[in-house]
């Protein structure tokens, strides 16, 4: 087979440049181990209740400043509804609770009240940072990476506000505690940064280079915190949609084994059934350890090899995933809650809880709330991809993890664990089995000084023809910064190819609907038409199991978890597509219904009605 550009690795950043690609008309294929699109962006269910696996902090969907989800979407002319958070998030800090507001100088107010003789100190600090971030950053955005920028770009910019640009330029090999001694005294005011940045890219102030913080710590009160309304399975889901209307392919359950190399040049992938596929271009969007370990294991240098082992990765992550009543949550706590344990360390007692049904009330039915809290575990955990580890070992640690997160809960929600309805425990085991993060290493390698920006893997590999993507380069982790990656790489193969990029222009049509909240199941709207939106609600009540009991059961053995996934975020195109394999749609003729009465579903609701959503496509 042969296509235009590969993509490896159906993340976010991964699915950003396919899309991209796809839209300009280019012959694309995506190639994903996992059974679904999104890596740590996306969901599971269970009875109903939707979780999200991994994403929960998501900027860059406003309408002014650092705006890169908003841009893509846009670009791709693709409608999408988003929540938008009333404030960014609350930081539990000791016996203060700090509320980030989007409005700086209330969030100063807080912060006030806390560090009363500080006051002053933080009023010239963001208000510097602010003067940087508009000029620099907001005033006319660039939404690529430092090292895919076009020369003309820098130089327009420089030229625009050149003594903010040497200021900001000035940063990069600075860490932030030497910007925040020109401002602050009291030391506890950096153990406090320090929390910020190790929740921004898992860093504490000293390893944090200053060009980063200094934007990060301004950014977010530009934009706002957002959620894709009904979870962020529409978030991917929609890119998938535009890459499928485009005739792009996405191949599933498949890993990239190895990249071929001819004269220097990326000209295949060979996957672990054996098969080899061609293209013009290959974009790796996976992390910078895959890459040389194991993609590109026979090409790359031994001081490539050095440098990869050398880079340190952020910390391995453990993730609780909880239904609770309603009534263990108090009134004005928000959809995301940092807590923290040791204000002058980072320790395990640190966790950043999602409450996203506040303003999701499609998560889970009324009376209750979805939780996923996630933290730091510094134990040494087996490595989970295709191993055996399900121990009896493996177990007992992660009871005592479960236990332990709740435990957390319990002193910030009392009553938590005696309302708790479903509880269940992702490990950095399971991120490395089911997301391919190395070592269950949420964020890639560390966002410190020494292997940050610049010294980070590049979006143009020093091989031909090979790109990069993902929170190993140099834009790092988080949403906005994978979303960049993934942009800047699609647009430097548009490049070579002479073709239009991808660029900001303020006069783009807006896809992008804020939608009321607390969103309900009845603002719902899916599709073009009546029937549309009820075959994707029909197709929403689809579970999405890991190993479908339906398919197991149709004897034409129909995808009917990746039909209705698709359909549940109005894919039609791709829903159909999985149907013309066959000479004609078999649920027509079927009259068994064996599927529906293997559905899972059954064991506490209706089943899927997926002969009538397959009948229909």
């Amino acid at each position: 087979m042969n296509y235009d550009v590969i993509v490896i690795g159906a993340g976010l950043s991964g699915l950003t440049a396919a899309s991209l690609l796809a839209k300009r008309k280019l012959n694309v294929c995506v190639v994903e181990a996992q059974n679904k699109p999104g890596g740590a962006c996306g969901i599971f269910k269970r009875k109903d209740v939707v979780f999200e696996q991994g994403v929960g902090m998501i900027y860059g969907f406003n309408d002014k400043g650092f705006s890169p989800h908003r841009f893509v979407f846009n670009a791709l002319e693709e409608p999408i509804d988003i929540i938008k958070h009333n404030e960014l998030y609350a930081v539990n800090y000791g016996e203060h609770r700090i509320v980030f507001y989007e409005d700086l100088d209330r969030f100063i107010e807080e912060l006030a009240k806390v560090f009363p003789k500080e006051k002053d100190n933080f009023k010239r600090f963001y208000r510097d940072l602010s003067r940087q971030y508009m000029k620099i950053i907001a005033e006319k955005p660039n939404f690529i990476s430092p090292d895919a920028i076009k020369k003309e770009q820098g130089l327009q910019g420089f030229l625009r506000h050149p003594v903010e640009y040497i200021r900001f330029l000035g940063y990069m090999n600075k860490n932030t505690t030497s910007i925040l001694k020109k401002y602050f005294k009291d030391e506890k005011v950096f153990n406090l940064f320090d929390k910020l940045t190790s929740t921004y890219c898992y860093t504490n102030v000293e390893e944090t280079p200053a060009i980063l913080s200094s934007v990060m710590f301004v950014d977010n009160h530009f934009g706002g915190s957002y959620y894709p309304a009904g979870s962020t399975l529409n978030l991917v889901g929609k890119l998938e949609k535009v890459i499928e209307e485009n005739n792009g392919k996405m191949i599933y359950n498949r890993e990239a084994e190895k990249i071929i190399v001819e004269n220097n040049t990326a000209v295949k992938v060979r996957l672990d059934d054996g098969s080899v596929i061609n293209a013009k271009y290959i974009i790796n969007s996976g992390t910078v350890w895959n890459l040389y370990n194991k993609l590109l294991k026979d090409n790359a240098s031994e001081e490539i090899r050095k440098w990869t082992e050398s880079l340190e990765p952020s910390y391995p992550s453990v993730v609780l995933y909880a239904l609770v009543k309603e009534k263990s949550i108090p009134e004005g706590t928000l959809p995301i809650e940092m807590l923290i344990g040791d204000k002058t360390k980072l320790d395990e007692s640190e966790i950043t809880a999602y409450i996203l049904s506040i303003d999701d009330k499609t998560l889970c039915p009324a009376g209750y709330h979805t939780i996923a809290a996630i933290g730091p575990s510094f134990k040494k955990w087996p490595k989970g991809y295709k191993n055996d580890y399900n121990t009896q070992e493996y177990k007992d640690m992660k009871e005592a993890e479960k236990n332990r997160i709740l435990d957390v809960l319990e002193k910030r929600f009392p009553g938590f664990k005696e309302n708790i309805c479903h509880v269940e425990v992702s490990t950095p085991t399971t991120l490395n089995r089911y997301v391919l993060k190395e070592g269950g290493s949420v964020a890639g390698p560390k966002q410190k000084l020494g292997q940050h920006m610049m010294k980070r893997l590049k979006t143009k590999s020093e091989i031909k023809n090979l790109f990069n993507c993902g929170e190993s380069t140099v834009m790092g982790t988080g949403t906005p910064a994978v979303t960049i990656s993934g942009i800047s790489a699609a647009n430097l193969i548009l490049r070579e190819l002479g073709m239009k990029e991808f660029e900001y222009d303020e006069n783009m049509k807006n896809y992008v609907n804020i939608v009321k909240k607390p969103f309900e199941r009845m603002q719902i709207r899916i599709g073009k038409n009546p029937k549309e939106e009820k075959i994707a609600k029909l197709a929403l009540e689809c579970q999405f199991c890991n190993k479908p009991l339906c398919e197991k059961a149709c004897r034409y053995n129909v995808p009917i978890r990746d039909i209705n996934r698709r359909a549940a975020v109005g894919n039609f195109v791709g829903a159909m597509n999985l149907l013309k394999r066959y000479d004609s749609n078999p649920c027509i003729k079927c009259d068994s219904k064996d599927c529906e009465s293997h559905c899972i579903r059954r064991g506490f609701a209706e089943e899927v009605s997926i002969k009538e959503i397959n009948s229909c496509l």
